[in-house]
């Protein structure tokens, strides 16, 4: 670990002094069930208790005001992007709560989301918030529960230090999984709620994350003829469906070939109620990841910042498909588009990125800037509040919706020190030399 100053010394002593708050409080939140209402699975739930319990800690850690508001119906179509349709988001606030750390001018973002996954097929006790093995068990620990802690943490040992000047916004969101398309940070956009500078805490592996693909889901409905199964005359819609899962394979090979990093997953295939009635309708539903550059090419034809193109390619695939079988001829597979959600890309020179950069390597966890290929909230605030914008999440590398998911607490320790020194280097840029 490199010679730190003074300031810096003390942020890391106090983050060492806050460690058993960091565990306990991070255990008692994985105690709180806040999975996602659309998870669908038996523990399909709500958010509104993990937010109550994350203003407590706010109020009790000086927070100058909290705000808790509900995301607009409409708050796609008021972003001007495809999204899920049909929600419903009253009763599952966003947090916002306003730090103020001394007189400085400059302004950051902690964003990270409360929601999770379901629990169905865990292997772990998934609210136990058990402590064992040097890690803590349960869901939330990694995505995203013990990031939101984690910046807590930080926040307060700031606070002890008295080094850092400025103000921070500090947003725990809803409806980031389960097609949620970040909900929660494109309402917070919409409020107007803007900064300097975002540190957006999802992810795992503390390495500053510069990007992210886009994600458009697609759903591709195919019909048949329902009828009894022991008659004739019926139409099976699964068969019609294995038909079109053929050319969803072919453009899954074509699209992934050129954008290696970039993939069609088909997570749905749904049909039928019983096995004496032949199923009228198959419905498949898959995410496909996409570059920046298609986000690119969709602009420059004037179709807006997402995939235009790879959407109108698919369909295409779809109706040559469909034109292949006698039966999809008459009665061709339509596709819906579920979410369209953008990419983003922040310059691996710019100030955000070299602040969490040199903190992970203060803290003796040097990592070199990279985007993920998954999708994540920071391209709400880079693109529709254009604020600069990094990622920096503690969670550990493959645990994220996994069957034990769980979070190592050295971690935890490391993920608040870096944030915190992260945050000392954005709001101070005069004695750190941000810029």
């Amino acid at each position: 670990m490199p010679d730190l100053d003074l300031a810096k010394q003390a942020i890391l002593a106090a983050v060492d002094d806050l460690r058993d708050d960091l565990v306990a409080q991070t255990a008692e939140f994985v105690r709180i069930p806040t999975v996602n209402p659309y998870s669908g699975d038996s523990s399909a739930g709500n958010e509104q208790a993990g937010q109550e319990f994350l203003k407590g800690l706010c109020e009790v850690a000086g927070a100058a005001s909290i705000a808790l508001f509900d995301c607009p119906s409409d708050v796609f179509a008021r972003g001007g992007l495809i999204g899920p349709a049909g929600r419903e988001f009253a009763g599952r606030p966003n947090l916002v709560a306003e730090f103020v750390l001394g007189g400085g001018s400059k302004s950051v973002i902690v964003n990270c989301h409360v929601d999770t996954v379901g629990t169905d097929g865990m292997e772990v006790e998934p609210f136990s918030g058990e402590v064992r093995e040097g890690a803590l068990w349960g869901r939330g620990t990694s995505d995203s529960k013990g990031n939101l802690i984690v910046g807590l943490i930080a926040l307060r040992a700031l606070q002890r230090v008295g080094a850092t000047g400025g103000r921070v916004l500090y947003q725990s969101v809803v409806d980031e999984e389960c097609n949620g398309s970040g909900a929660g940070t494109l309402a917070c956009c919409l409020a107007g709620y803007t900064a300097d500078y975002a540190l957006v805490l999802d992810g795992s592996g503390l390495y500053p994350c510069t990007g992210c693909n886009g994600v458009a889901t697609a759903e591709v409905r195919v019909s048949g003829r329902a009828g009894h199964a022991a008659h004739g005359g019926a139409v099976n819609a699964i068969d019609k469906a294995v038909h079109i899962k053929s050319a969803i394979d072919q453009f899954k090979a074509a699209w992934e070939a050129p954008n290696p990093d970039c993939r069609l997953t088909l997570g749905v295939f749904r049909a039928g109620t019983l096995p004496a009635i032949v199923p009228a309708e198959a419905v498949l539903q898959m995410n496909i990841t996409y570059p920046h550059a298609q986000a690119e090419a969709s602009q420059a034809s004037g179709e807006g910042w997402r995939a235009a193109l790879m959407r109108g390619d698919f369909e295409q695939a779809m109706r040559a498909a469909s034109a292949q079988d006698d039966w999809l001829r008459a009665h061709p597979a339509t596709v819906g588009w579920i979410k369209d959600v953008y990419p983003f890309r922040t310059p691996d020179d710019s100030s955000v990125v070299r602040a969490a950069q040199q903190a992970l390597t203060d803290i003796g966890r040097p990592a070199a800037p990279r985007p993920m290929t998954a999708w994540f909230d920071a391209a709400h605030l880079a693109v529709n509040s254009r604020i600069p914008v990094v990622g920096l999440g503690a969670g550990l590398e493959g645990e994220a919706h996994g069957a034990t998911e769980h979070i190592l607490l050295e971690d935890l320790v490391s993920g608040a020190k870096a944030v915190a020194l992260a945050l000392h280097a954005l709001l101070s840029p005069d004695r750190c030399g941000t810029g």
